[in-house]
């Protein structure tokens, strides 16, 4: 009888440490996978301003298109609450910040300035819901006409009036 007493707490007891440790590593997946996307879209965004010129009147505005994995809530990834990509005026980076569905709040910097749909603004870029998210970021002229990379712009600003999705003339 103390055998089944003591087998049925040492079961107990190893379920009690697996799920700590699986706790643990959702947490972890997801902050992996969460950097992946954010070196993804650092990457794009300083290629597309280094690499690039902004594009006269009436061509396509340069482009790359950066697909973020956001983890959904599950037994080997913890969800994402909120994601935030927000410029820093005056500079060339923005902070991303992040918040998983335990809490847990992370903050990391990209040495690439990315404003949200208006080159002339200067917005954050929220990033809803799970699974595969695509950004598209443009190279716009602001104000001054200085190069800014634009999360999501608006469909006229991707391709000017006469123009179709591959740039040619309609």
């Amino acid at each position: 009888m103390i055998r089944y007493v003591l087998a049925a707490l040492l079961t107990v007891a190893l379920l009690s440490v697996t799920g700590l440790a699986l706790d643990q590593t959702a947490s972890d997946n997801t902050e992996r996978e969460l950097r992946a996307g954010i070196t993804a879209l650092e990457d794009a965004g300083i290629d597309l301003r280094e690499n690039e010129e902004l594009s006269p009147e009436d061509h396509p505005n340069p482009q790359r298109v950066v697909e973020l994995e956001m983890p959904a809530d599950s037994l080997t990834t913890e969800g994402v609450s909120q994601f935030e990509v927000e410029p820093v005026n005056g500079t060339d980076v923005s902070f991303v910040r992040y918040v998983l569905d335990d809490g847990t709040t992370h903050r990391a910097i990209v040495d690439e300035r990315i404003v949200y749909r208006d080159a002339t603004e200067n917005r954050s870029t929220e990033i809803r819901g799970s699974g595969r998210q695509t950004v598209t970021l443009v190279l716009l002229p602001d104000a001054e006409g200085d190069p800014v990379v634009v999360a999501d712009p608006p469909e006229e600003e991707l391709y000017p009036p006469g123009r179709d999705t591959a740039g040619r003339t309609s």
